[in-house]
């Protein structure tokens, strides 16, 4: 005769069973989760503007040559290696090899120090950088006959070199849209049609992507918000204008891990007033 077992503790049983077997499955997906962000490639982007040797320029847009190659000897020393943001897009869609502790090391603007003082500290220290420039400001560079490399830009023949140097891509920043006046760089207006906000900012585009064209023989396909300003509207009309990536002004560590990681690209504005070590211990964690 079979004894009749009582399954009255059942449900409580398998509770607690489903209960601990839910917690291994969180903790191995954390786990999960944390190796992966462990593996993924983690790259620091350095925002300069201006080198001048000018000390009463110098502030949260201007350093001296001096800070900036002790900046870049700091770097090499911590065992980084410079690459480009079109080097950071080739590894993303073609998984081409990168370095193991990678930097991209930009500058804003166009500024004719860029070419001057930054280009021979680079070329120094066997590095590379990616020059962001706004095509207005280029185009009036043409007619200057002094410029001084303090404060003014670089022109086409000054974009020309630094491509030929081997070592630098150019980026766009606008053409005209560099400015807070009509709108807040290349944001849409409050109120304003996707449409018309999506002419003006391809107008934009347009114009200097030909004026890359015809005066120095490139377009470029890395774009550089002015001021760091972006939005979900801006990356869409980036996107379908072609660029591969953008640069915003958030400040944090590139975490690389799809496409849409490259148009959202995170730097570290450099100003003056810390040593390198300083800067870059805060920064490089």
């Amino acid at each position: 005769m079979f004894k009749v077992v009582r399954l009255k503790k059942l449900p409580i049983i398998l509770g607690i069973v489903m209960v601990f077997t839910v917690s291994l499955c969180l903790k191995a997906a954390q786990s999960r989760g944390e190796s992966e962000n462990s593996s993924a490639l983690k790259v620091p982007i350095i925002m300069y503007h201006n080198i001048s040797s000018r000390e009463d320029l110098w502030g949260d847009y201007v350093i001296s040559p001096q800070l900036f190659e002790e900046d870049m000897i700091y770097l090499k020393n911590e065992g980084y290696e410079a690459i480009t943001v079109n080097e950071l897009i080739m590894h993303q869609k073609y998984g081409t090899e990168l370095p193991q502790k990678p930097v991209i090391i930009t500058l804003d603007d166009g500024q004719l120090s860029s070419l001057t003082k930054a280009l021979p500290i680079i070329k120094k220290h066997d590095l590379k950088m990616t020059v962001s420039v706004v095509g207005s400001y280029a185009a009036a560079a043409m007619e200057q006959v002094s410029p001084d490399d303090n404060t003014d830009y670089l022109d086409d023949k000054d974009i020309n070199a630094l491509r030929e140097s081997g070592v630098c891509e150019i980026a766009c920043h606008s053409y005209d849209m560099h400015s807070l006046d009509d709108r807040r760089g290349v944001l849409r207006n409050k109120g304003e049609s996707f449409e018309r906000y999506r002419s003006a900012f391809l107008g934009d585009i347009l114009k200097v992507q030909n004026f890359f064209n015809n005066k120095c023989g490139f377009k470029a396909n890395v774009f550089c918000y002015p001021y760091g300003f972006y939005d979900s509207a801006a990356q869409k009309v980036v996107k379908s204008a072609g660029f591969e990536a953008a640069l915003t002004c958030e400040e944090g560590i590139n975490i690389i891990t799809d496409e849409q990681s490259l148009y959202t690209l995170k730097r570290f504005n450099r100003p003056y007033g810390s040593s390198s070590r300083e800067f870059f211990e805060g920064i490089l964690k």
